[in-house]
């Protein structure tokens, strides 16, 4: 019965942001792709020319300032070894996907498909970016840290935790402050949701499950793909 119930939700979904999307004009959509597209494109570059140059330099100094870095950082950080399992949990697979999902289906709710398109494709070709890292350089996890317990055995170089949670997260803060009308409200949601970035982005290092350059450039890779994703957007927008 739920899976029924489950597989006619998802028919219904998909028919209402297919009939919504073609009242959309076709050169909107061709500006959204385009523009997301060549966003994409520079990002993927980007991505591969950090790693490339990460793995250039890993002998010749980075790994030697990430063993020093990474005690340090997992001691200093606000948060214990065992607070950091709970705090990692919103930016994985599986507390990553209720949020998506739960947007994309109030966006197909409201007949709002291009935001729901925006948030899938943000959301899916992130994926990309960070298996362009994994598949150039099979970088090893940490194991000074509880042993590496908490590492994974997929490759660490970028930091997949920290493209996906500025992507979703930095998305949804961009388009909270752009309907709010207050400046303080505008302000409270940055900081708050900067915070909950940063928490969730220090519980990898406390748990020794990335070095500290998997983490800076996953940063740079995320806030250049959220950048591309609002550029998309936004010329949208004017189009309509």
């Amino acid at each position: 019965m739920a899976r029924w119930v489950t597989v006619h939700v998802l028919r219904r979904g998909w028919y209402r942001f297919w009939r919504d999307s073609r009242q959309v004009p076709s050169k909107v959509w061709r500006r959204w792709a385009g523009t997301l597209a060549l966003g994409f494109g520079l990002c993927a570059l980007a991505t591969l020319a950090l790693t490339v140059g990460a793995e250039a330099y890993a002998d010749r100094g980075l790994q030697a300032w990430d063993d020093r870095l990474s005690p340090l950082l997992a001691d200093r950080l606000p948060l214990s070894f065992s607070r950091a399992i709970t705090w990692e949990s919103p930016g994985n697979l599986l507390g990553m996907l209720p949020v998506v999902g739960v947007f994309i289906g109030i966006m197909v709710a409201r007949s709002r498909p291009v935001l729901a398109a925006t948030m899938a494709a943000a959301y899916g070709l992130q994926f990309t970016l960070v298996w362009i890292g994994w598949g150039y350089w099979n970088r090893d996890r940490p194991d000074s840290i509880a042993g590496g317990v908490a590492a994974s055995g997929l490759h660490s170089f970028p930091s997949g935790h920290t493209v996906v949670v500025i992507t979703v997260y930095g998305l949804l803060t961009y388009l909270w402050c752009r309907a709010s009308r207050s400046g303080a409200e505008r302000l409270l949601i940055v900081l708050a949701m900067v915070t909950w970035m940063a928490m969730i982005i220090s519980s990898r290092l406390v748990l020794g499950a990335h070095w500290p350059s998997d983490v800076l450039v996953g940063m740079v890779v995320g806030l250049l793909w959220l950048l591309s994703v609002i550029t998309a957007l936004r010329r949208v927008e004017k189009a309509l």
